[in-house]
């Protein structure tokens, strides 16, 4: 895993990806319900979910996310494959040791875009 975010950062405080798709609102009621995140900001043309550090954001667009991957970063990826498929996500991989040192699953949010979430195998 890379450095884990800085408690007193120099300059850059956290990036966060604005997916263009469809229906922002329903986009942040999926990643609440299945996913775990929090609200902090919803209105029909924007969204923005908030899940410890990660902050994902949603706006209505002419485009959407075609072939996007976001990864995130996880301490347990075990127990949040665990809550997130007992609450019904599509799981598109399972949980499974890479020969890169990580350990990662899949999943696709109701845009089609794929999530991996991984931890560092130790």
């Amino acid at each position: 895993m890379p450095e884990q975010p800085a408690n007193d950062p120099k300059q850059f405080i956290q990036g966060a990806p604005v997916f263009h798709v469809e229906d922002p609102k329903a986009s942040a009621e999926y990643y609440r319900d299945v996913l775990g995140f929090n609200f902090d900001f919803s209105m029909d043309e924007y969204s923005v979910v908030w899940r410890d550090n990660s902050a994902i954001h949603f706006a209505t667009g002419d485009t959407h996310a075609q072939g996007v991957v976001l990864f995130q970063w996880l301490v347990d990826v075990d127990a949040y494959y665990e809550e997130i498929k007992s609450r019904g996500a599509n799981i598109t991989r399972e949980p499974a040791d890479q020969s890169y040192g990580v350990r990662e699953f899949s999943v696709i949010d109701l845009n089609g875009i794929t999530i991996n979430f991984g931890q560092d195998i130790e």
